[in-house]
Parts: structure tokens; C-alpha cells; sequence
């Protein structure tokens, strides 16, 4: 159950990503593209780097690819600038709960173009962690429905069959890290053409203090995207390994107990914790 390992410390690093994210775009002047621009340039150069001191950097042969490399290029560039927008516009508990839709669809979608097959055991385990994720963020405040909502339901869409996407072509990689560099280098530098006039808002984040935080979300988040591409690679499934993946939200919830003090909504936590838990002990 290697890929299971791989998943958890995915979820794990992808919690931590999150609650950083949302620090650097609570600013008045952080613009969500110049963010998405940046901050997957960044990871990218993490990833080349890593590739080059590694002497790991693989070259594979994308003969037949080149639709999927597009599709990947423009769904990470367009999903990535919907999510950074919908926690600038939306309370980020609400966008959580539409974000784990991404994990129907990827569901969906591997079934579709990878033949991937899912017993009902499966399907209810995918369907216990999607209610447990939307409980733990529920709250009893009734929700406006805004530019943010749909934000985040297009990107959690984008995100899921970009998934299923980079699933099939991580199957030409002898090494995931390689493919990371082109899977955060194309989407950031596509994103600048959606909107160029952020290119001067790039300067905000490059302050010291903020490419700190930054930098230090970039590792992290490099470290979840390269661990749930490995367990992919090792004999996972995707649709499955989406939906593991959506447990994130279990440690965001315990890191903002432990850290944050936040001890709000907690029977609804609790049980939503216990009912994603059943859901990822169906999925194994």
C-alpha cells in the first residue's frame, strides 16, 4: 500500500499549501493571476533544479501527446486562476466544500479514458470522503451564492480532468519529477496571456518577506504534487487516489486546532473527520 503512503503525505503537504495560499492572497494588493504566475514558476524552478543536481532530468518522447499537453497547459493555467479567485471572493470553508467535487470528476473521467473500473464498495468509499469533507467545512450561516462559487466549482472541474490528463501522460516518464517542470512551467507562463497588464503585479510577491512564505509553499506544494503522481505511477488508481487526496481537509482542520485555536464547529468536524476516515478505509 505504498501509494496509499504517498497519498496521505500528499493530502498532508496539500493542507499545509492551502493555508498558506490563502495568507498570500488575503492581501489588498495580491492579484490572483500574478500568483498563479509566479508561484507555479516557482515550483517548476524547484523542480528543475531538483532534476538537474539529481542528473534525474528525462527528456520523453511526446510524439501523440501534444493534444494532452495543451489540454494539461490550459486547464492547471485557467483552473489555477478560478481557485486563487475564488478565495480572494469566497470564505475558504465554502470553497473547500465545491473544491472536492474535483474528485467526481476525475472519478469520472478515469473511468471513461482509462478504464479504470470502481466496485460500489469504491463508490461509496469516494462518496463517504466527499461527505465527510463537505461536512467538516459546513457551517450554519446560509451561503450567498457569488462570483466565488463559481470560481471554485469550474477550477475544482478544470483540476479533476487535468488529473486524469496527467495520469495518462506520466505513463511516458521514467521520472515524475521531469514532467513536473513542464507541468508548472507551460500553465504559468500561459497564464500572463489571459491577463498581461499582471506582469506588474508580479513585484508584490517578490518582496522578501512574501517570496519567503512564498517559496516555503511552493516546497510544499511540490512535495504533495510529486507524491500523488508517484503513487499514480506505482500502481494506484486515479480515481481513487483523487479522492484519498481530498483528506487534506482533515489536516488542515487539526492544524487549525492545534495552531490556530480554531475550535469552532467541532462536533461537525469530528464527525465528518470520522466519516472520510471510513470513506479512505472502504477505498484501501
Amino acid at each position: 500500500m505504498t501509494w496509499l503512503i504517498l497519498t496521505i503525505v500528499s493530502a498532508i503537504t496539500g493542507a499545509i499549501t492551502k493555508i498558506l495560499q490563502k495568507v498570500l492572497l488575503g492581501g489588498r494588493q495580491s492579484d490572483p493571476v500574478a500568483f498563479a504566475f509566479i508561484f507555479q514558476l516557482s515550483v517548476a524552478g524547484l523542480f528543475l533544479a531538483y532534476t538537474l543536481l539529481s542528473g534525474s532530468f528525462y527528456e520523453p518522447n511526446l510524439g501523440g501527446l501534444i493534444p494532452n499537453i495543451l489540454v494539461m497547459t490550459l486547464f492547471y493555467c485557467v483552473g489555477n486562476i478560478f481557485t486563487f479567485n475564488a478565495f480572494k471572493l469566497a470564505e475558504a470553508s465554502e470553497v473547500s466544500i465545491i473544491f472536492a467535487t474535483s474528485a467526481v470528476w476525475s472519478a469520472l473521467s478515469a473511468v471513461a479514458l482509462l478504464g479504470e473500473r470502481l466496485s460500489y464498495i469504491k463508490i461509496l468509499g469516494i462518496l463517504l470522503v466527499l461527505s465527510g469533507v463537505i461536512l467538516i467545512n459546513l457551517k450554519k450561516s446560509r451561503w450567498h451564492i457569488n462570483r466565488g462559487h463559481l470560481f471554485a466549482l469550474l477550477g475544482a472541474m478544470l483540476f479533476g480532468l487535468a488529473f486524469t490528463n496527467d495520469a495518462y501522460i506520466i505513463g511516458r516518464y521514467k521520472d515524475v519529477a521531469s514532467y513536473m517542470v513542464l507541468a508548472f512551467a507551460l500553465p504559468a507562463i500561459t497564464s500572463l496571456l489571459f491577463k498581461p497588464s499582471a506582469i506588474s503585479s508580479v513585484k508584490y510577491f517578490l518582496e522578501i518577506k512574501i517570496f519567503g512564505k512564498m517559496l516555503l509553499c511552493g516546497v510544499f506544494y511540490a512535495l504533495s504534487a510529486i507524491t500523488i503522481f508517484t503513487a499514480y505511477k506505482i500502481g494506484g488508481q486515479a480515481a481513487i487516489i483523487s479522492s484519498v487526496q481530498q483528506t487534506s481537509l482533515i489536516f488542515t482542520v487539526l492544524m487549525s486546532y492545534l495552531f490556530l485555536g480554531e475550535k469552532d464547529n467541532m462536533r461537525n468536524k469530528l464527525i465528518g473527520m470520522g466519516l472520510a476516515f471510513v470513506g479512505v478505509v472502504l477505498l484501501v
